[in-house]
């Protein structure tokens, strides 16, 4: 028994160190600090410039990019799982699959209260009006976003911007 509890305080020990390092990290990223996020498929870069998202899909061994625009005052915090991240600024949510190896983007208009949620396979968006919901989902082996009116079902025109693995 006394390994078991050893086992039990390292495991909490290491896991409460990572969770420091990364919100020290995520603190940083108002500063104009470099952020780096690292899981087991995949490197998150957000470059001090603070000018592009970047990831590294261990899978594919390619880097990816994406530009962005914020002002230096605005946090830039990326949410990580094992194979996807996604990262919203203003009424745009970026995602990355390490499977594709791309970035894409989700661009909403201003009216819409979004939040997202992320899990190793898949980023889902919901983003609701008073007179509208949506689900907007990309999936670890999506090309590109894909969304359905949750009062309809009617498949929505995604506006996104997707750029190639080769940038």
């Amino acid at each position: 028994m006394p390994a078991f509890i050893k086992i039990l305080f390292t495991t909490a020990l290491l896991t409460t160190s990572v969770n420091t390092t990364l919100a020290q990290e995520r603190s940083d990223s108002a500063a104009g600090k470099p952020i780096l996020i690292q899981s087991q498929e995949m490197i998150v870069l957000v470059p001090q410039s603070r000018e592009k998202l970047m990831a590294y899909s261990i899978e594919k061994n390619i880097w990816d990019q994406i530009d962005i625009s914020v002002d230096q005052k605005q946090p830039i915090e990326p949410t990580v799982a094992q194979g996807m991240t996604a990262c919203q600024l203003r009424q745009t949510i970026y995602a990355f699959a390490a499977k594709g190896g791309f970035w894409a983007s989700l661009n909403l208009p201003p009216d819409f209260k979004t939040r997202f949620s992320i899990n190793d396979q898949i980023v889902t968006v919901f983003a609701k009006t008073e007179t509208e919901d949506r689900l907007y989902v990309f999936g670890a082996n999506a090309a590109s976003w894909s969304g359905v009116d949750l009062k309809t079902g009617k498949l929505l025109d995604v506006n996104e911007q997707k750029q190639d693995p080769a940038n």
